[in-house]
């Protein structure tokens, strides 16, 4: 108990940062995304890359989702990668909205108790104003979802929960079996990770949990075209190391839960992409390094119309 008390520590703080910090208009730019009054969101702020030459150009786009972890905000992926210079080869719009900090981590969900409507603002809200505001290629074949961590979490969630959204989904680190150790007692539910407000008691609301965790999604994710990357947390892996213990611990947690998911999609016969890279710990250089791994081969399935 005393390990994963540790790793109760490491999910509720900000994990070790690469300092980046760049978001240079005209490319990236903050959006208020106005959202009706019934909508309840903490933050409806998103943060956008544009293709480069989208100014002078009369060209669509398609359009990644990039999600963030439970320690991060929709500043996050541009203060600690270098997402924006390297997505500038890219015909892509990239799209990163917030989903709750801390103790606030919204587990990208409607909640139980109504005071978070994350999915419904990211899904549909945000989505339709996307479509508007900026050039976008019409249609879930041109549409993708991807994060870290929480947000590996959310990328698979939302598409096994809307499975006509995302020709592609990707998930680095991710928290893809909500439900492990077990159904009666998962992690981040008895350590605090997930409030309880969010999806209730998991023995009560057992249907509430299956229905979010994307191990039971599985079978709901054929059309989807799937990246799955992770450590084990072993030092010595292809991004370095650091001195933090705990960074270590949680890819320990996280890459189980990975492994799970990937099971759960054999049996389902579902067709995924892996980089199961072995050593490495939770952290920034990783999710760059994965990043860089994964945008071109998302871009080849739902790229511009040839």
């Amino acid at each position: 108990m005393r390990l994963f008390a540790g790793f109760l520590i490491l999910a509720m703080l900000p994990v070790p940062q690469v300092a980046h910090a760049v978001c240079d208009p005209p490319r990236c730019l903050d959006v208020a995304v106005p959202v009706p009054r019934r909508l309840r969101v903490p933050e409806r702020t998103v943060r956008v890359l544009l293709p480069a030459g989208y100014a002078h150009a009369r060209a669509r786009y398609p359009v990644l989702y990039l999600l963030h972890g439970a320690g991060d905000t929709y500043r996050t992926w541009t203060d600690n990668t270098d997402v924006q210079a390297f997505s500038s080869d890219f015909p892509l719009i990239i799209v990163m909205p917030d989903g709750g900090k801390d103790a606030e981590a919204g587990f990208y969900s409607d909640w139980l108790d109504g005071s978070r409507q994350w999915e419904t603002f990211h899904t549909r809200v945000l989505r339709r104003y996307v479509d508007r505001k900026f050039r976008t290629l019409k249609g879930w074949r041109h549409r993708a979802v991807a994060g870290l961590s929480m947000g590996g979490f959310g990328a698979m969630s939302y598409a096994g929960r809307h499975p006509r959204l995302y020709r592609a989904a990707a998930s680095f680190s991710g928290a893809l079996d909500t439900l492990y150790p077990n159904p009666k007692g998962p992690f981040i539910y008895t350590l605090h990770i997930l409030q309880v407000g969010a999806w209730g008691d998991p023995v009560e609301h057992a249907d509430v949990w299956h229905a979010h965790n994307p191990t039971d999604l599985a079978a709901k994710l054929r059309r989807t075209a799937l990246f799955i990357a992770t450590g084990n947390g072993m030092r010595g892996g292809p991004a370095g190391d650091l001195d933090d213990p705990l960074a270590y611990v949680i890819e320990m947690v996280v890459g189980t839960m990975s492994r799970h998911f990937t099971t759960a999609l054999d049996a389902a016969g579902v067709r995924h992409t892996d980089d199961f890279y072995g050593a490495g710990y939770h952290g920034w250089p990783y999710w760059q390094r994965e990043l860089h791994w994964v945008l071109p081969q998302i871009m080849a399935v739902m790229g511009p119309r040839r």
